[in-house]
């Protein structure tokens, strides 16, 4: 199965870094899901839930009020000036 190569950052901090089956971002036109093998992709993000989900169905959710996300070859890179966590919890999808 592939997997996405994430890297959520801050300005002063790392705040997600590994592998992911699956992540969601609140992009200023709507909800974007990136799965494996999507088309390389620039996105603004707006404000909302950013929810990373692991290859065991993890979810790790995090507060973000704008940013930008970069999709290129399954590596997706996260940039915001800060992040709150909001809970973690279990997704079967």
């Amino acid at each position: 199965m592939s997997a996405l190569d994430v890297t959520f950052v801050t300005a002063d901090r790392t705040v997600w870094s590994g592998q992911a089956a699956q992540v969601v971002v609140p992009a200023v036109d709507g909800s974007m899901g990136i799965l494996p093998q999507m088309q390389p992709t620039l996105a603004i993000l707006g404000t909302g839930t950013v929810r990373i989900i692991d290859q065991d169905g993890h979810v790790d959710q995090l507060a973000v009020d704008g940013g930008f996300v970069s999709v290129d070859s399954d590596v997706v890179t996260i940039g915001v000036d800060d992040a709150t966590s909001i809970e973690a919890q279990d997704s079967r999808f």
